[in-house]
């Protein structure tokens, strides 16, 4: 189960929905449960992801809960950042914006499991214009060919589903990476398209 909500929703202050992937947006009760839940099992990974105004991710950090220690799953749902004794500590790293410094790149073919999940984080969803297809069942694809000299890196890894996966290596398709994030397609009638992070869902009370 991958679940995203606002922190104040989780923190039961919003009643903003939460979105669970595959399935799409969900009401702030349900949210919360899954969460109680989700927090009732140790090892559950816990993430934060700091947005800016538009709503892209631009700082990640996660952490895991102990089997011993207090977690919100032993609360009702609302209070679930509220559990006395409960402490979780996260450790937030900024994404690459704009400019990489290639400070998470990784000298394989495959990503690390620490920057495939930036990547998902980065980019909800594939990055074909339009595709809601949800990014953790998406592939890593490489923009620039890995056998070509493309880095296993944030600047040149995005999520594509399958279906555009294969329509990105067919002829007269084209797809650059001018910044982290940023995908450009031109397709073959030789329009281009734009696309961006997708940005996460805010609590309603705006910046």
């Amino acid at each position: 189960m991958n679940l995203t909500m606002p922190l104040a929703t989780w923190l039961g202050g919003s009643g903003a929905p939460g979105e669970a992937a595959g399935f799409g947006p969900i009401p702030a009760t349900d949210a919360q449960a899954l969460a109680a839940l989700a927090g009732a099992r140790p090892g559950s990974r816990w993430c934060i992801t700091l947005t800016g105004q538009d709503g892209g991710a631009l700082a990640h950090g996660c952490a895991r809960i102990h089997p011993g220690g207090t977690s919100p799953g032993s609360s009702r749902p609302g209070d679930a950042g509220r559990v006395p004794g409960w402490v979780l500590t996260v450790s937030i790293r900024a994404l690459a914006y704009q400019t990489c410094s290639h400070e998470r790149e990784s000298s394989s073919y495959r990503p690390s499991p620490g920057l495939g999940h930036l990547i998902t984080v980065r980019q909800r969803r594939c990055s074909f214009p339009g595709c809601r297809h949800p990014a953790i069942r998406c592939d890593q694809e490489h923009t620039v060919p890995f056998g070509n000299g493309g880095r296993t890196c944030e600047c040149n890894l995005a999520p594509l589903c399958r279906r555009h996966h294969r329509a990105k290596q067919a002829q007269g398709w084209h797809l650059d990476q001018p910044e982290p994030g940023v995908m450009s397609w031109t397709l073959p009638h030789g329009r281009r398209y734009r696309t961006g992070p997708q940005p996460y869902p805010g609590d309603g009370r705006g910046p």
